[in-house]
């Protein structure tokens, strides 16, 4: 029942010594189920898979096991921009407001945002419209591993977009939303399905044979993997929703090595998209759709991608001519050992931990310990003591459950939270023992005295656990 982190297997396919250099650049595994990793090195594609896709079927990853790539679809709809433009279907320097004759926005700034606005994240809007109810389709996902943007279509994304405003136009901010509506404005220029033309312009060209928009409903490929959280859990899959062009391919790693290969000989269609053309602040410029960060010195052209439970990482250094895609069914990133596969440091070892350690062993010791105080201190009259029990039974039971599902198992020891189930289960026991005693007149007036001061220190606990149970949500918020 304790929480239980996945380890990357020790099963591999394809290229052993690249198989051996993605176990030295993952670490110790924790927190990784299964890799699939593609490297381009002069002209060369080099494959390998390792550990297990959670697929019954299927359990062996290889260079044929599909995987949701998430944000790595955006500079694949920035080619697709490219394209279009190449072809003179479409001019990237058009304001929304004529790509989209019906749509109303509130703003001018957003009305008069162009496709490169947008597609190299300049348009000022945010990342997310907030009233599409974000902070409740985050808990959805985190509490209990659902599709976030399940129910989203695109015309409740445009919609949400005509309320939008602009907050920084001219500056660098990441926006699902934005290269949301940059590919729907390009789809309905062509008059065809933004999927539909991903599919003929970009991966028909590509050979992507095993890519694809995956809808609801849809048949899954026979050897999709299966996403989890890195602490454990599962998760759903993410299938097509109204944010499709910013993210809802599933793909392989073959496929990713011919997307790859493409775009750094420029030949993929709309292969121009990477070329830097505009300053991203910290990050450093940005194409359409990619971004070029110099890292060890290196310019390196690139994008992840993550969903509920699953990662990805795709990137190139143009003056070593070497490129990298890695694709894991965990929510654990990847990007450290793409850059390590590329020769960089720069960034360090693969983070171990998710980062809220002390809210979880804070919620994790302290929800239980109001109700073993409950049931070992004397005095409480039965039923009061059934009650109480009752509740701090229920408030700890409800903090070991979100615990599970959000704690940090990464940088604390499972064994942790099995010490605070096992404090719940001492003090519910404790409790049901003492119900039926009954007390002489002395023992009574000593144990009333006893219960007044533990009932004070139960207090306390609580305010523990629900300071520690506050700050682990706020952290998935």
């Amino acid at each position: 029942m304790a929480p239980a982190p996945p380890r990357l297997g020790s099963a591999s396919t394809g290229d052993a010594d690249l198989a051996a250099q993605v176990r030295e650049a993952a670490g110790d595994g924790r927190g990784y189920r299964g890799i699939s990793v593609v490297v381009v090195d002069e002209g060369a594609l080099r494959l390998a898979g390792l550990g297990d896709s959670g697929n019954p079927a299927h359990r062996q990853v290889d260079s044929s096991t599909v995987f949701e790539a998430g944000s790595v679809g955006k500079p694949m709809t920035g080619m697709l921009l490219a394209d279009l433009a190449d072809r003179g279907t479409l001019d990237l320097g058009t304001p929304l407001e004529q790509l989209l004759p019906g749509s109303r926005f509130a703003d001018t700034a957003v009305a008069g945002a162009t496709l490169e606005d947008l597609a190299t994240h300049r348009a000022g809007l945010e990342k997310m419209p907030s009233d599409l109810g974000t902070a409740t389709r985050t808990l959805r996902l985190r509490l209990l591993g659902q599709d976030p943007y399940q129910g989203l279509g695109e015309e409740e994304v445009l919609a949400a977009a005509g309320t939008s405003s602009a907050r920084t136009p001219g500056t660098y901010a990441y926006s699902n939303l934005g290269m949301t509506l940059a590919g729907y404005a390009a789809a309905r220029r062509t008059g065809r399905p933004y999927g539909e033309l991903l599919a003929t312009r970009l991966f028909a060209p590509l050979g992507m044979s095993d890519s694809r928009i995956v809808r609801r409903g849809d048949p899954e490929p026979p050897r999709t993997a299966r996403g989890q959280q890195a602490t454990g859990p599962a998760t759903d899959h993410w299938y097509a929703s109204g944010y499709t062009p910013a993210g809802d391919v599933w793909t392989t790693g073959r496929d990713l090595g011919r997307f790859l290969y493409g775009v750094m000989r420029g030949t993929a269609p709309g292969a121009r998209a990477a070329v830097p053309t505009h300053d991203a602040g910290p990050q450093g410029r940005t194409g359409l759709g990619w971004v070029t960060t110099t890292l060890d010195g290196h310019a390196v052209t690139w994008h992840s991608g993550a969903t509920g439970g699953f990662t990805s990482y795709i990137a190139f250094d143009r003056e070593t001519g070497r490129g990298v895609a890695v694709l894991s069914n965990t929510d654990r990133p990847v990007d450290a050992i793409g850059q390590r596969l590329l020769g960089l440091s720069a960034t360090g070892p693969p983070s171990a931990g998710t980062g809220h350690a002390p809210g979880t062993a804070l919620a994790t010791l302290a929800a239980p310990l109001p109700l073993l105080v409950t049931g070992l201190v004397p005095g409480f009259p039965g039923a009061r003591r059934r009650v109480l029990a009752g509740i701090h039974a229920l408030f700890a039971a409800a903090a070991l459950w979100l615990t599970w599902r959000l704690g940090d198992w990464l940088s604390l020891p499972p064994a942790l939270w099995t010490a605070g189930a096992a404090v719940m289960l001492s003090g519910l026991l404790f409790a049901v023992g003492r119900t039926g005693r009954r007390c002489t007149h002395t023992e009574g007036a000593m144990a009333r005295t006893t219960a007044r001061t533990t009932a004070g220190a139960a207090c306390r606990a609580v305010a523990v656990w629900a300071g520690g149970l506050a700050a682990l949500l706020a952290h998935q918020l």
